[in-house]
């Protein structure tokens, strides 16, 4: 599964911007399928979030970020990458952490220089560690690959320091091997880049990616509001995905099932209110899969028939 799904992303990257929405369990990776995505991104956040609770703080562990990205792959056709966190450790844990997520099957993986304890981007309190640190990650990472298709992603959260100092280590993950950078921009030299104007948002990005000398993937936070993923691409992006858009949808659409079951004893309101496919069960069970898993079942009982 890894080999061939990582050949493929990387045939998908060589072609127009690829984009990947943020899932964070099998199921929201099927529906990303189903809607036509060619590639899907494994959230930080919502893995977090939706497994234990709990916020985008590193506090789940690589035997887990593995096992749950193995589910994902498993359970699509389309290649996934996989937010790694710092990696888990030093350099070694590193390198166990490119192989098992080798094994799990995913396309490829991001792994940032934040120190720990790492903080999820629209939190305070991240910082970096050494140039030389970030770079030995990056390195130790590509040793560890097996596949050679295997796509690593470097994240830098340098933005944190200063917007040159964020071009300067995107470049040196590129100089080492990294196979794109990815650019947290958050801050503009200390300023938040949402509190500007969507056109000056739109100006920085431009700025950015013209800057670093290779491929770029998007930070997940989406284009500046009257803008879209294609004016990322024009600006130079050639991967973008929606860290947080599909849990944030899952949870309001929960959020205003359970009120409404609690308000009223029913859930009929909300399915009047909010008619889709997946109010049947059996759509939903077929969106999983369900004639797949029928189809195995019939035939193998007719075998034991015969």
């Amino acid at each position: 599964m890894s080999a061939r799904q990582s050949a493929r992303l990387r045939t998908l990257l060589a072609g127009e911007m690829v984009v990947a929405p943020g899932v964070f369990d099998a199921l929201s990776a099927r529906l990303a399928q189903l809607a036509g995505f060619s590639a899907v991104h494994m959230t930080g956040l919502g893995v977090e979030a939706s497994q234990l609770g709990a916020p985008d703080l590193g506090l789940m562990t690589m035997t887990e970020i593995a096992q749950h990205a193995a589910r994902i792959a498993g359970a699509i056709d389309i290649p996934v990458i996989a937010d790694v966190d710092t990696g888990f450790g030093g350099v070694l844990n590193v390198q166990r952490t490119i192989r098992e997520m080798e094994r799990a099957g995913v396309a490829g993986v991001h792994i940032e220089d934040q120190s720990l304890p790492k903080h999820c981007p629209l939190l305070a309190g991240r910082k970096v560690v050494s140039r030389a640190e970030a770079v030995d990650r990056v390195k130790a990472a590509l040793d560890a690959r097996s596949d050679p298709d295997f796509v690593i992603v470097a994240r830098s959260d340098a933005d944190t320091v200063s917007f040159g100092e964020l071009i300067e280590r995107c470049n040196m993950f590129l100089a080492a091997g990294a196979d794109m950078a990815m650019p947290v921009l958050m801050n503009v030299d200390g300023a938040s880049l949402f509190a500007l104007p969507p056109d000056e948002q739109m100006a920085w990005h431009r700025k950015l990616v013209a800057a670093i000398d290779g491929p770029v993937m998007g930070m997940g936070a989406g284009a500046p509001r009257g803008y879209t993923h294609r004016d990322l691409a024009a600006a130079g992006y050639r991967l973008m995905m929606y860290s947080a858009d599909a849990l944030g949808a899952a949870a309001n659409a929960m959020a205003a099932l359970f009120a409404e079951i609690a308000a009223t004893g029913s859930a009929t309101g909300y399915a009047d209110a909010n008619p889709g496919p997946y109010t049947d069960p059996l759509a939903l069970m077929r969106a999983a899969r369900l004639d797949e898993y029928v189809e195995a079942e019939r035939r193998y009982a007719a075998s034991l028939a015969s």
